[in-house]
């Protein structure tokens, strides 16, 4: 089976949004139909807010763009129940108009656009973002709702309480979140078979886990063992949500493995230490934007690595090699060569020696000089302005003669200190 990078991002993006969709069931028994109407209001305004920005850009719109069917569902599910109708079709339009096309297409994205519209909400209406129904509570479609809202168990961590409810609740979903954060058990087998038909990177996801689940369990925020903190922590929140569904999306990832293994350590320590430090909830979005701002970097690191494995590491080793066996000696002069990379603006070099020609020793010859004497054996080049003899037939055979008597190398210049060329030119000229 072909890797998450190495498949149609179409493909995989429509895999994920039929496992998303799963969430919705126990969401609508648990929250009522008004759940189901927020996710698919929020899926609906995606796709007209997308046609709407390829015709203003003059783009063919791509109805089998099936990313932003999951972009759409996947911020209804980080959004609460009671979350006015208003505000989803702000979020729809900034998870397209801004997520997608100001950054050229989907192709191109560097953040995730559900993660930027979910971000924007909580900064701007936090009070309509961070306030949920109490479990079991259903909010109707229209109309008031006459219970209370209430804080999230990420509340209770970030204030060092054990948030309220058994382990068996959170894990069945009675607990106060988002639609689909909140269905533990649903998002583990959802998100399993993810990992298994290869819709999400095993190489970020697993990382992530065991780095968040590290650090839970090093330093738990309340009092309780460390494998409770790795509980409440991954549990809470948009955590094991957004890590299972929204880190490994295939238009913003790494390329290469290794790239991608740091890609999700780094995700799950910036989690942990916006948890610790952070003055908010829903601190996962804002760490998977600090995330995919560097996931071209890591992407960087390895070609660097790769490059300096294979043009310096190989070569020693090559060189030692053929040294132990006696086909080189260490004295002998070593070619290094450069990786192509870094050769892109480069000229070529030829290695033979080009002799100047006449024209381009002279600019003054045949032509007046400043003394008005055209036929002057003497010029002035144009770049210097350093004065040049031109030999003649005469001056050629008397270097050739002095060469010959006194060791001279053929065709030196008249007047070289090193071949005592001055009193043979005094002579010329005295002739």
């Amino acid at each position: 089976m072909k890797s998450m990078v190495a498949r149609d991002p179409r493909k995989v993006y429509a895999e994920r949004f039929i496992f998303m969709a799963a969430l919705l069931i126990p969401s609508v028994f648990l929250c009522g139909a008004r759940a189901a109407v927020v996710c698919v209001l929020s899926v609906l305004l995606c796709m007209l807010t997308d046609f709407v920005c390829c015709k203003l850009r003059h783009i063919r719109y791509d109805i089998k763009d099936t990313a932003v069917l999951f972009w759409g569902l996947s911020a209804a599910m980080l959004m609460p129940v009671s979350i006015p109708y208003a505000l989803v079709a702000l979020s729809s339009v900034i998870c397209v108009a801004l997520g997608k096309h100001v950054f050229g297409g989907s192709e191109n994205i560097i953040f995730s656009p559900s993660a930027i519209s979910i971000a924007f909400l909580i900064i701007c209406y936090p009070s309509d973002m961070l306030y949920y129904p109490k479990s079991g509570e259903i909010f109707p479609v229209f109309g008031e709702f006459a219970g209370v809202l209430t804080h999230s168990a990420e509340y209770s961590l970030k204030h060092r309480t054990i948030p309220s409810g058994t382990i068996l609740d959170i894990l069945l979903g009675n607990a106060v979140g988002a639609i689909g954060a909140v269905n533990v058990l649903i998002i583990l087998v959802c998100g399993i078979c993810l990992l298994i038909r290869r819709s999400s990177s095993i190489s970020a996801v697993i990382p992530c886990l065991v780095t968040t689940a590290a650090l839970a369990f090093a330093f738990p925020r309340a009092d309780y063992s460390g494998l409770e903190s790795i509980f409440y922590e991954l549990t809470s929140g948009f955590a094991l949500f957004g890590i299972l569904f929204l880190s490994a999306e295939p238009y913003n990832m790494p390329k290469h493995r290794w790239a991608r293994v740091m890609y999700g350590v780094t995700l799950g320590y910036i989690i942990m230490m916006i948890r610790f430090l952070g003055q908010t909830e829903g601190g996962f979005v804002f760490a998977l934007l600090i995330t995919n701002a560097l996931s071209t970097c890591y992407d960087t690191i390895v070609d660097n690595l790769h490059y300096w494995k294979k043009s310096y590491l190989s070569t020693f080793e090559t060189s030692k090699n053929d040294a132990q066996r006696g086909t080189t000696k260490l004295s002998d002069t070593q070619e290094i060569k450069i990786p192509k990379k870094y050769l892109y603006n480069r000229p070529p070099i030829e290695g033979k020696v080009k002799k100047r020609r006449s024209s381009d020793v002279g600019a003054t010859i045949g032509r007046p000089n400043n003394d008005g004497d055209s036929g002057s054996a003497i010029g002035r080049t144009q770049d210097s302005g350093a004065p040049v003899r031109i030999l003649d037939e005469e001056d050629e055979e008397r270097t050739t003669e002095q060469s010959q008597t006194h060791d001279i190398p053929v065709g030196a210049t008249i007047g070289s200190p090193q071949t005592g060329g001055a009193p043979a030119d005094k002579e010329g000229s005295d002739e």
